[in-house]
């Protein structure tokens, strides 16, 4: 019993979820901004919630190394990451010129500052300036070109090896990426070594992922626990546990170990059919969701999307300025996807040909 397509999709939704909450709500200085009761130790209830959203992208790249090990064994690994990585730069770009016009028509252009020279910084991926959420595109398209000689080597060494291997670079790029222990005078010595501590702090989540495929863990998992009694009670006892063990140990290290346990305790447990699609739903709208929701609880629109006031009312809120957002940027998206959809089933299709041909 391995993850299905539908439990990859559920966990990005559930990453975005995370991501909105951690945003949102992941701060000591409320400022007035929202209610705070219940409060644990003078610190608001719904801190301790956001800050377990930081296991969001851990969860997203442990997706993307899983999903990619099993797609890429398919073959035509470099035509499928080329389409994705296409893909993802037209509907970011869509993003980035919708909402440069929106900020032109409100009267809000200081935040897409720095002239033209930070535009094609931020257009080809190099800056998160406009958008700090951005930061993971460029981590993400290295991975996605990395994916193939990556898979390849986990595939072809202990699990456990690359396991403490990969840890080692994730420890030492943590440090880096907190401490600041090596500076750089240089503009492109920085953006190189944020680059290189970036990729350091995912990789981990990633190889994991690759992991999980190779050995197939979680159909061992599943196999074990399915059966028990009280399995879903237990699996919510133990989603509370590690919200507590991360309000205990607020370090952002721990992010990756909590997405991980996390990942087989919410797909071990047994869901209704509208809770998966529910998930589901917000799987495929996680990428426009994450381009776009700092734009409006930073740049544009803090005032209205804390508004409500209530915490749980402006998580909805701000989730429905998404969704809204994400269905017109799907209006323009999905056909520009579909053209290249159509244009590489075409190349794969002659390129199966050449070879019938040469064979």
């Amino acid at each position: 019993m391995e993850f299905s397509k539908r439990d990859m999709k559920m966990l990005q939704g559930i990453a975005i979820l995370f991501m909105l909450s951690l945003h949102l709500f992941a701060r000591k200085d409320i400022d007035g901004l929202y209610e705070t009761f219940p409060m644990i130790n003078d610190i608001p209830l719904v801190y301790y919630i956001g800050l377990f959203g930081d296991a969001c992208v851990p969860i997203h790249l442990f997706v993307s190394g899983y999903g990619l090990t099993i797609s890429l064994a398919k073959g035509n690994v470099l035509n499928k990451n080329i389409k994705r990585i296409l893909k993802l730069l037209i509907n970011f770009w869509i993003i980035l010129f919708m909402f440069m016009g929106i900020g032109f028509l409100i009267g809000k252009m200081e935040a897409f500052p720095g002239g033209i020279s930070q535009f094609l910084l931020n257009f080809s991926l190099l800056s998160n300036s406009y958008n700090g959420a951005w930061w993971y595109l460029q981590t993400y398209v290295l991975l996605v070109l990395m994916a193939a000689p990556l898979i390849k080597l986990v595939k072809r060494n202990n699990s456990i090896i690359v396991l403490m291997v990969s840890g080692f670079i994730y420890l030492i790029t943590y440090i880096q990426r907190i401490k600041f222990v090596i500076e750089f005078d240089s503009t492109i010595l920085t953006m190189l070594n944020n680059a290189i501590v970036l990729l350091g702090t995912s990789q981990l989540a990633f190889i994991i992922g690759i992991i999980f495929a190779k050995e197939q863990i979680y159909s061992k998992l599943y196999n074990t626990i399915n059966d028990i009694k009280f399995k879903n009670t237990l699996c919510v006892l133990g989603v509370i546990i590690l919200v507590i063990f991360h309000g205990i140990f607020e370090t952002m290290f721990v992010a990756p170990f909590t997405a991980i346990l996390f990942i087989c305790i919410f797909c071990l447990m047994d869901k209704k059919e509208f809770v998966q699609k529910g998930f589901a739903f917000f799987g495929r709208h996680s990428l426009n969701i994450w381009l776009t929701h700092m734009f409006f609880y930073i740049s544009f629109f803090k005032v209205a999307v804390f508004a409500p006031y209530y915490p749980i009312l402006i998580f909805s809120w701000l989730v429905l300025l998404c969704l809204v957002t994400s269905f017109v940027i799907n209006i323009i998206n999905d056909p520009l996807a579909r053209i290249i959809d159509k244009h590489f089933v075409q190349l794969s299709l002659n390129h199966s040909f050449r070879k019938r041909k040469v064979s």
